[in-house]
């Protein structure tokens, strides 16, 4: 999923569900393309306290929830090294599902707020 354009709460309540999806799909993985590469992470060398303009706010929202375990019932255990969060997107490595519904819905994700 592309977030380019979204909004931060359109991101806060679109991503568990498109993760939840997955899952249930059986995929293996999800993608998360949030931008803002040239925003390092809290705490990152050479990133600064601020980066203005809200940018990077979507990645760490996204990082929070795989770091927190908030997708705990859906994603790998982050001990596995499944996952692969880089600097433009992530990639959440899902668990096994042993019965993947062929009727599962996707969320409808409306359009994004920006652009």
């Amino acid at each position: 999923m592309d977030w380019h354009h979204y909004s931060l709460d359109q991101v806060d309540t679109w991503a568990d569900r498109i993760v939840e999806a997955a899952w249930e799909h059986g995929y293996a993985y999800v993608e998360f393309v949030h931008g803002a590469p040239d925003i390092g992470t809290r705490g990152s060398f050479g990133r600064k306290d601020n980066p203005g303009g809200g940018r990077g706010t979507i990645k760490q929202l996204l990082r929070k929830r795989l770091f927190g375990n908030r997708w705990h019932r859906w994603a790998r255990e982050l001990r596995e090294g499944k996952h692969r969060v880089e600097e433009g997107h992530m990639l959440i490595a899902l668990r096994d599902n042993p019965g993947p519904a062929k009727r599962a819905k996707w969320p409808l994700i409306p359009p994004p707020v920006h652009g």
